[in-house]
């Protein structure tokens, strides 16, 4: 079965006018209004292309020129390696791939159902869910090892992922250069050498910008030296329509598409030919509770729409899903179906992330799989139909003839077998007495049995001794004295 989820069905929300308004609105922002740049670096790159930049607020006016040139010149075609080859995610504009939610720093223990702080355990072991799971295409560290010395969790986290999962890897944790020059040097270990990464990036980053118009410094170093060094690179804008970006909803989307575009060009203007994806998680701010409404119709939208304008500049996708529920059950599954259905019907490329409740900060083990059957749901919707020879099987209708069944029919096993029809794992069609009589179980219940055969039972080829062996160098290498001296944490 191929890897990832064939479109066959697309709405489209805005029309290619619209697009032309929003792209030469963005154009007359970054202008008159610019942003906020505090790399030093970025600020002399962009000065030295001919930017107007105040040093004083470190503010560069971009002019639309330069946007042009950073679109010409962006990565055409970006591939998200696997270390399994068959994982890999081709971005192709033409496929879906689902990710792991990421970086929360809450679990829920899966015996004691005790409220903790995440562990490189957890990571581990949701990063080997992951892995089992069909629907789940891309990988992020869900949680974060909080139970490792404070300088390098983000290294344990990406250490214990790489362990596993064979699929393709993004994190969302190099946020200085610091940070980006041991996550790379990690990734062209597991790779093989630099050239076999550069061929075949088995690891990517996720930066968001800062909303409204703001880069921070530490982003915007990490993000120069990953692209220098062939990691592909997802820029976010996170405004929050009627917070920090306009109410309305392409407001906000202007706000965003600023950022993206201007990080684009510091980008291009360093390492031209960069990978690098347009991403967008626009949720609102609900007004009644002050939180970020994740799952709501209008993060769908605004992900559905971010992503035509992805799709208007050439550019692969990368929009979010979120729950704000806090336990798994109707809410979490409502949250999700609405955040998915939307974003992935206009065409999402990458669609992140599953599997995290509360705004994407805590972790169940059973809501991954929960979210896996959601996603099987919806693309199986997105898949289409359409009408030949074979689908309209006037044959078979004609051999079957009046008033018989098409069960036993060999076209009927065929097409069941290549997914035809979406057959669930946890969804209960059976009768009620055939449900009460096997235990009245719910979805959650079933979930749960589900994550505990996939924990018990699945396992994945781990590095290889001397890579691992290299990894963990990097990993000590990396400590940093805290205040106070080095702590006792690993």
């Amino acid at each position: 079965m191929a890897f990832g989820i064939k479109r066959g069905v697309r709405f489209q929300i805005l029309s290619e006018s619209d697009f032309d308004r929003i792209h030469w609105g963005t154009l007359h922002i970054l202008e008159k209004v610019g942003v906020q740049v505090d790399s030093v670096a970025c600020r002399k790159l962009l000065k030295d292309n001919g930017c107007e930049v105040d040093e004083s607020k470190r503010i560069a006016k971009i002019p639309s020129h330069l946007v042009e040139e950073a679109l010409s010149k962006k990565k055409t075609s970006i591939t998200l390696a696997a270390r399994d080859p068959k994982y890999d995610a081709k971005l192709d504009l033409d496929h879906s791939y689902m990710t792991a939610n990421g970086n929360g720093a809450v679990a829920v223990d899966f015996e004691t159902g005790e409220r903790r702080p995440s562990t490189k355990k957890d990571v581990a072991d949701s990063s080997r869910i992951i892995d089992y799971l069909q629907n789940v295409h891309i990988h992020w560290p869900m949680v974060s090892s909080t139970d490792k010395h404070p300088s390098v969790v983000h290294l344990h986290d990406l250490d214990a992922s790489m362990s596993n999962t064979q699929k393709h890897i993004m994190y969302e944790t190099g946020v200085t250069l610091s940070d980006a020059k041991h996550l790379t040097e990690i990734g062209y270990i597991a790779a093989g050498g630099e050239k076999e990464f550069r061929h075949r990036p088995i690891h990517s980053c996720l930066q968001c910008t800062y909303a409204p118009l703001q880069h921070d410094a530490g982003v915007m170093d990490a993000s120069l030296y990953f692209a220098e060094h062939g990691v592909p690179l997802v820029f976010f804008g996170m405004p929050q329509p009627g917070a920090t970006g306009p109410v309305t909803l392409v407001g906000s989307l202007v706000v965003g598409n600023a950022e993206v575009l201007s990080a684009l060009v510091m980008t291009q203007l360093h390492a031209p030919g960069s990978a690098v994806i347009y991403g967008m998680g626009n949720a609102p701010l609900d007004m009644r509770t002050t939180i970020r409404a994740g799952g709501s119709p209008e993060h769908a939208i605004s992900s559905a729409i971010a992503t035509e304008l992805a799709h208007y500049y050439g550019m692969p996708s990368c929009v979010g899903v979120s729950a704000t529920a806090k336990v798994p059950g109707d809410q979490a599954v409502l949250e999700y179906y609405t955040g998915c259905v939307g974003p992935l019907l206009a065409g999402a490329d990458l669609m992140c992330g599953v599997g995290l409740l509360e705004d994407s900060s805590c972790l169940f083990y059973e809501q991954i799989v929960i979210d896996n059957e959601i996603v099987g749901s919806i693309a199986r919707l997105i898949r289409g139909e359409w009408a030949d020879d074979d689908t309209m099987a006037l044959d078979i209708i004609e051999k079957v003839g009046v008033g018989k069944n098409f069960l036993a029919q060999k076209h009927t096993m065929q097409h069941l077998r290549a997914g035809e029809h979406f057959m669930p794992d946890l969804i209960d069609r059976r009768s009620f007495d055939a449900w009460s009589a096997s235990g009245s179980k719910s979805l959650v219940d079933k979930a749960r049995e589900k994550t505990r055969w996939i924990l018990e039972n699945h396992r994945v080829p781990p590095l290889d001794a001397d890579t691992q062996k290299r990894v963990d160098a990097v990993i000590e290498k990396a400590k940093k004295p805290m205040w106070g001296g080095e702590t006792k944490r690993d």
